[in-house]
C-alpha cells in the first residue's frame, strides 16, 4: 500500500485554500499602475496578431513575467522595441522555462522570487495575485498566454474569472476574452463582418444574469437562460455596413466576451 502521508509530508499542506500570497522579494510600488501586463507559459498570440487590440494598452506601466511566459515577453519586446516591455517583476518554479538566458537576462533588473514546484498556486495565479496586489481602481490587468494542448491549464485560467485576482483581458494564441463585469458596458467594432463574436457566462454561475445587446445578428431575447449564452454571434449587416458598434451590458452577474483579435473596442 502506497503511503501517502509520508509522500507529502515534506509538502506545504494544501488545507484552506485561498488565492492570497504576501510577495517577500517584490516591492510593491506606492504608485498604482495603469495598466499591468502579465505573461505566462503555454501558447500565446503573435504580437503582430493582436498590437492592434493593444494600441490603448501600451507601453503597459508594469510587467510581470510567469516561469516561461518570460519567452513569450521576449518576443513581445522584440517586436515592441520602441516600447518598454522590460519584466519589473519574474516569478515561478521556473520548470517549464527553456531558454535560462532570459531568466539571467532579466533579472539584472527585475525583482525574482523563485517557487517550489509543490507549491498551493500555479505560476499563472501568483502573477495574478501580485497583478491585484498592485492594481488600482482604474488599473487594468492584461494576461498573455496560457493556452494551448493543456485543457486543465486552459479551465484552470477560465475559471479565475470568477475569482477577486480575474484579469481584464486574457490574450489567447487565436482570441481575445474580455471580462465583462455586472452593469459595465463594452462596444466593439469588428473589421470583417463574419468574426465571431461569443458571450460566456463565467464558472460561478450557470444562469446567473443576463445581456443587453445592441447591434448583434440575434440579440439578446435569444440568448441561452442557462450556460453559454451566446456562441459565434456576429454583427448585424445594418451595424457592420454604417460602422456602427455592438453594444453589450451585463446586469446581474459578470459574463465574459470572446472575439477575434480585429476586433477594435470604441
Amino acid at each position: 500500500m502506497v503511503n501517502f502521508k509520508k509522500i507529502f509530508s515534506s509538502k506545504k499542506s494544501l488545507t484552506n485554500y485561498s488565492l492570497n500570497y504576501d510577495f517577500e522579494s517584490i516591492k510593491i510600488p506606492s504608485k498604482k499602475p495603469s495598466c499591468i501586463a502579465v505573461f505566462t507559459g503555454g501558447n500565446a498570440p503573435k504580437p503582430k496578431m493582436c498590437s492592434k487590440f493593444l494600441a490603448d494598452f501600451i507601453p503597459p506601466d508594469y510587467v510581470i513575467g510567469a516561469d516561461s511566459g518570460i519567452e513569450t515577453l521576449g518576443v513581445f519586446r522584440k517586436y515592441f522595441r520602441k516600447m518598454d516591455f522590460t519584466p519589473d517583476a519574474i516569478l515561478g518554479d521556473m520548470d517549464s522555462l527553456k531558454n535560462k538566458k532570459l531568466l539571467k537576462e532579466f533579472s539584472k533588473k527585475a525583482a525574482l522570487e523563485k517557487f517550489n514546484p509543490y507549491k498551493d498556486f500555479t505560476d499563472t495565479e501568483l502573477a495574478l495575485i501580485l497583478a491585484s496586489k498592485l492594481r488600482g481602481p482604474d488599473s487594468t490587468v492584461i494576461l498573455t498566454g496560457g493556452s494551448g494542448a493543456r485543457v486543465d491549464h486552459f479551465m484552470g485560467i477560465f475559471d479565475l474569472f470568477s475569482s477577486h485576482i480575474a484579469p481584464d483581458f486574457w490574450l489567447t494564441e487565436s482570441q481575445v476574452l474580455i471580462l465583462l463585469r455586472q452593469d459595465k458596458t463594452i462596444k466593439l467594432l469588428p473589421e470583417h463582418a463574419d468574426s465571431p463574436i461569443s458571450i460566456l457566462r463565467t464558472t460561478e454561475s450557470n444562469t446567473k444574469g443576463y445581456l443587453i445587446t445592441k447591434g448583434l445578428e440575434w440579440e439578446c431575447d435569444k440568448f441561452r437562460k442557462a450556460g453559454l449564452p451566446s456562441i459565434s454571434n456576429v454583427i448585424s449587416q445594418k451595424n457592420f455596413k454604417s460602422k456602427i458598434p455592438v453594444e453589450i451590458t451585463a446586469k446581474d452577474g459578470d459574463f465574459i466576451v470572446v472575439c477575434d483579435y480585429d476586433c477594435v473596442i470604441v
